[in-house]
């Protein structure tokens, strides 16, 4: 009698088959870089990026952001983030931030302490800040959902992916007026990977405040840089109206369009970012969202005035 193959059966196995390529694919990566999501809402968080920035408005701040890499992509990235800083002197900065990411079967949950301190440099509107970054992640695999023909597999139990690691990261601010420049790399070394520099950030913006004093034009860059030798250029113009309304624009080098608008009133700001995937998933997704939710409190622990971010002294959400 002919046999038909059995189309569960072969389903199964294209299933199998393919989580074995996204593990395989993941352990390499892995061995080399922890995950760093895209941020779209560097000009609003640079915190995000950057130790140096804990306490960068002076006030107590906190955020809540999302995001949703390749969106309708089953298995793909979605990283939930929570973080708070402010200053504890009028020079000094402390800041936390909470991250779990998950890819797929695979969880990354991490948490950093950052330190900050600035200077203002002699008889001048400048300032210089210094930040410090220490926190630890681990790294899990979710097999509840997944069929394994071998559990005894060395790989599903490697240390790279069942582990909880350390790492270390450093920033630096510098601020002139209306100018921000910012060098930054939030993971600088780990026990896991053992390189240095893992992913290095410049960040670069201009305040341009029209006549009125009612308008503000914020051009910016930033770069990014993974030890997998991925270098990625976003460049931005963000456009805001009397603090309260702001809508944003942008190119990355990977061919995708940035998008993004926000609102602010009373300390409470809420952003939205869509990223237009232009790259060779455009076909099975159109694009990533992002969700950012940012409140900065009337409180702060010092009474002393912050060095600000702009020569207008405005908050960014109030």
């Amino acid at each position: 009698m002919k046999s038909y193959p059995n189309p569960i059966a072969k389903k199964m196995r294209k299933k199998n088959l393919f989580l074995s390529m996204v593990l395989l694919a993941f352990i390499t990566h892995a061995g080399m870089a922890q995950y760093i999501p895209n941020n779209n809402f560097a000009h609003k968080n640079p915190f995000s990026f950057n130790p140096a920035a804990a306490g960068i408005s002076g006030n107590v701040t906190a955020y809540l952001n999302y995001r949703d890499q390749w969106s309708g992509l089953k298995g793909a990235p979605e990283t939930l983030s929570f973080g708070l800083h402010g200053l504890v002197t009028d020079a000094m900065g402390l800041g936390l931030i909470v991250e779990q990411n998950d890819i797929g079967i695979f969880k990354q949950f991490s948490a950093d302490m950052d330190y900050s301190y600035r200077i203002r440099i002699y008889k001048t509107d400048q300032s210089l800040s210094f930040g410090l970054r220490f926190g630890f992640s681990q790294n899990k695999i979710n097999l509840d959902d997944v069929v394994i023909d071998d559990n005894s597999d060395p790989a599903l139990y490697s240390s790279i992916l069942n582990e909880t690691l350390v790492r270390t990261g450093f920033g630096v601010h510098y601020n002139w007026q209306d100018l921000n420049i910012h060098l930054s790399s939030p993971l600088f070394y780990g026990t896991q990977e053992k390189v240095f520099i893992q992913t290095l950030f410049g960040y670069v913006s201009y305040d341009y405040h029209l006549p009125g004093n009612i308008w503000k034009v914020q051009p910016s860059v930033l770069y990014r840089y993974t030890s997998d030798q991925t270098h990625q250029f976003d460049l931005n113009v963000l456009a805001e109206w009397h603090d309260r309304i702001w809508v944003s624009a942008g190119y990355r080098t990977n061919k995708n369009i940035l998008t993004g608008f926000g609102i602010s009133m009373n300390g409470l700001g809420i952003g939205y970012a869509y990223e237009i995937n232009r790259s060779e998933l455009s076909s099975v997704t159109s694009g990533s969202h992002q969700l950012i939710l940012i409140f900065e409190s009337s409180y702060a622990v010092t009474r002393k005035a912050p060095l600000y971010r702009s020569s207008k002294k405005r908050p960014s959400w109030r």
